[in-house]
C-alpha cells in the first residue's frame, strides 16, 4: 500500500492462493513471493520515481512453491523446500532470472536458517542437517535424527544456543 492508501500490487501480480506466501525484500529492488497450492513464485521489480513506487513482474513460474517453510536469499539465489503435497525438494532459484539451478532430494520438507554462509536445516521428519549451498548443489556436512513428530518450525539460533522443536518436544543445543 502507498502512503495514500492506493494498492501498489494488484491481484494480477500475486500468487493465486496466498496461503503460505513467503516474501523476501532484501537484496535490492527485487521482491520474491512464493506460495503453494498452485500459486508458484515470482519476482517483482520495485522502483521509486519521486514519491511513487512502480511494480513490474520480472518472472513467474510454478517450479518453486513454498508451503509452510521459509526461504533465504543469499546473493542472487533464493533457497527453500519446494512443494505442497508429496515431495518437497530443497531448491535453489536464481532470483533475477527465475531459473531453477538445482534440487536436492535427500531432505524431507524443511525449514532452515543461514549462519555464516551455511544452512542449519530441520526437516519435517526431525533430521537436523548442516549444509553449504553452492552454485552446483547443496554440500551436506552432517545429518542427525533429532526429533520424531512433525518438525515444522524453523530452527532458532540465539548466541550459541540452537533451539529446535517438533509437535511434542523442544530441544536446546549448545553449539560452542
Amino acid at each position: 500500500m502507498a502512503f495514500d492508501g492506493r494498492a501498489l500490487i494488484g491481484p494480477e501480480l500475486l500468487p493465486e492462493d496466498l496461503s503460505g506466501e513467503r516474501v523476501n525484500p532484501r537484496g535490492g529492488e527485487l521482491l520474491f513471493i512464493s506460495s503453494a497450492y498452485g500459486g508458484g513464485s515470482r519476482a517483482l521489480k520495485l522502483a521509486r520515481a519521486g514519491v511513487r513506487t512502480t511494480v513490474e513482474e520480472v518472472w513467474s513460474h510454478k517450479l518453486m512453491r513454498i508451503h509452510y517453510g521459509n526461504v533465504v536469499r543469499l546473493g542472487n539465489y533464493v533457497y527453500g523446500s519446494s512443494g505442497d503435497f508429496g515431495t518437497a525438494p530443497f531448491t535453489a532459484v536464481n532470483v533475477k532470472t527465475g531459473k531453477v539451478v538445482w534440487r536436492e532430494r535427500s531432505l524431507a520438507r524443511a525449514s532452515f536458517i543461514s549462519v555464516e554462509g551455511r544452512f542449519i536445516i530441520l526437516d519435517e521428519d526431525g533430521h537436523l542437517t548442516l549444509a553449504t549451498p553452492t552454485p552446483e548443489g547443496l554440500k551436506i556436512h552432517s545429518k542427525v535424527e533429532l526429533l520424531k513428530n512433525n518438525a515444522w518450525t524453523a530452527p532458532t539460533l540465539a548466541a550459541t544456543m540452537l533451539y529446535v522443536r517438533d509437535r511434542k518436544t523442544i530441544s536446546a543445543l549448545d553449539l560452542k
